[in-house]
């Protein structure tokens, strides 16, 4: 037996050592950690259970492996606590043949799929690998699907997150990009479906992993990604914060915080937000800033379709998902790429029992050729289906447009809202005022001895009809307020509309919160 022992701890402490102190040493000089120091940057203290640290490879006989143990298979898997719950880690292990993605390598992080499903934890992954390890690979047969299938049926049960911190190609790539939250580290990170060697063989493309799928590609062009992070600290920081507004699984609430900010705290600045010239835009941010708990917003996707704006906050202690519209970017138009980011994060709320306030001050959907190529259309009309199948709290705030679908996008008449406020300077209307006049009075104007003059009568005559006041006296929303009274008559409606958990929580999501 202690012959035994004296093999199991000698076999501990060289899983311990990684792929050793020169690959480690080349590691931390990329400014990187290891995937145990990422761990411990997470994890509370002494928290870590590891699980399956004496994996090794499967045995082939390339020259490259055989004979050779592989210290953990490039992963390092178990569970630790964060702020005191229990939350599940896979790390992979770049000094370890590139990280790269063995057949037990992939066991592990089966497995760690697996228990946390079963066992209803949070799932993290820190991604620092190259792809499908080859010599494991070949022969295999027809590529495997479970291991994505298993990640799919787990969205929407744990709330996932991940790292991308290192170049990340092939399998482990395409499983990131199934994550619900994922934060790239800035001059490390890369993902992509094959790195640069792989695009070079194929297509002849020279290609540094920066342009091929760094996080400016991702994070601001396909918004594959969600935040960039400075580096690995504050990517785990990042992840830290998501994870503080969801709950522990979608059969928990979310954990409220009891309350720091004063709930009828008054905001004067709110009074000349919008500006006289309503041509002008204005910070939708400063908005926000104002109305939710002091310091409680955190902005996620903040670079990609930056017309509209995703993120989590507290009201009077209460986890809320943030949805609106941004004046400063395209007027707050609802373009394919922004209806494509508030459906995925409304499909988040709703999985995880986080009620939705939206901000609404919005032209419409964008037209136009190019949108019509992107898919405007189809990617609005997906957030009537996140409106549909919506189980959580929602509030509407129209602080200035609210015109056609896009009105719709955020919530417009009959979206199942607990309550649907504007302020005095909220506009309502099926399309814009000028285009619809021109539309439908083209021969009068044409006709007319001074177009200009009528356009002008026209337009004051309709006016009257598109305002917060025609609105509420149609019961087309709730009421009128004074801007100032937005936090306290979200909080009042918010904590009204709280009382439908009245029983336990269960999953919400029938498919999963879409990539």
């Amino acid at each position: 037996m202690r012959k035994l022992l004296e093999e199991l701890e000698r076999r501990h402490a060289d899983s311990l050592l990684l792929g050793g102190e020169r690959r480690i040493e080349r590691q931390r000089k990329q400014g990187k950690l290891t995937a145990r120091e990422r761990i411990d940057a997470l994890v509370e203290p002494g928290s870590f259970e590891e699980l399956g640290q004496l994996a090794s490879h499967v045995h082939t006989p390339v020259p490259k492996t055989a004979g050779k143990r592989t210290p953990a298979d490039g992963v390092v898997t178990g569970f630790g606590r964060v702020a005191g719950r229990t939350i599940g880690v896979v790390s992979e292990d770049f000094t370890v043949l590139g990280g790269s993605v063995g057949l037990n390598n992939l066991i592990k992080k089966n497995r760690m799929v697996e228990l946390a499903g079963r066992d209803r934890v949070p799932l993290i992954w820190f991604f620092d690998g190259a792809g499908a390890r080859t010599d494991e690979s070949i022969g295999e047969g027809l590529a495997p699907m479970h291991h994505f299938m298993a990640i799919a049926k787990l969205s929407g049960i744990v709330p996932q997150a991940c790292a991308v911190m290192g170049p990340v190609a092939g399998d482990s790539a395409l499983i990131a990009a199934m994550i619900e939250f994922i934060v790239m580290v800035r001059g490390t990170g890369m993902l992509a479906a094959g790195g640069p060697p792989l695009v070079q063989s194929a297509l002849g493309h020279t290609v540094d992993k920066e342009e091929l799928g760094g996080s400016d590609v991702h994070c601001r062009i396909s918004g594959v990604a969600d935040n960039v992070a400075e580096d690995d600290l504050d990517a785990i920081t990042q992840i830290k914060t998501f994870l503080s507004y969801l709950p522990q699984n979608a059969y928990q609430y979310p954990p409220d915080l009891a309350p720091e900010d004063d709930p009828g705290r008054r905001e004067e600045e709110l009074l000349d937000l919008i500006p006289e010239n309503r041509r002008r835009p204005y910070d939708m941010y400063r908005a926000i800033e104002l109305i939710v708990d002091r310091g409680s917003y955190f902005d996620i996707k903040p670079d990609y379709a930056r017309m509209m704006i995703t993120g989590l906050a507290r009201l009077n202690g209460r986890v809320i998902g943030v949805i609106a519209n941004q004046p400063k970017v395209q007027a707050g138009s609802i373009t394919a790429a922004a209806g494509a980011k508030q459906r995925h994060f409304m499909d988040l709320c709703n999985a995880f029992h986080l009620p939705i306030v939206s901000f609404m001050d919005t032209p419409g959907v964008m037209t136009g050729p190019q949108s019509e190529r992107e898919g405007a259309l189809r990617a609005g009309m997906t957030i009537a289906h996140s409106y549909a199948f919506a189980r959580v709290p929602l509030l509407t705030v129209a602080l200035h447009k609210g015109i056609g679908y896009g009105a719709c996008a955020m919530g417009g008449y009959g979206a199942g809202q607990s309550t649907v406020l504007a302020w005095p300077t909220a506009d309502f209307n099926a399309i814009p005022l000028e285009s619809g006049i021109q539309a439908a009075y083209r021969a009068d104007l044409e006709a007319a001895e001074d177009p200009a003059a009528l356009r002008a009568e026209l337009e004051a005559a309709f006016g009257k009809l598109c305002g917060a006041f025609p609105a509420a006296e149609q019961m087309k929303i709730d009421d009128i307020i004074d801007p100032r009274e937005t936090r306290p008559r979200l909080i009042a409606a918010l904590e009204r509309a709280l009382h439908r958990r009245h029983a336990p929580a269960e999953p919400a999501m029938r498919h999963g919160i879409l990539p």
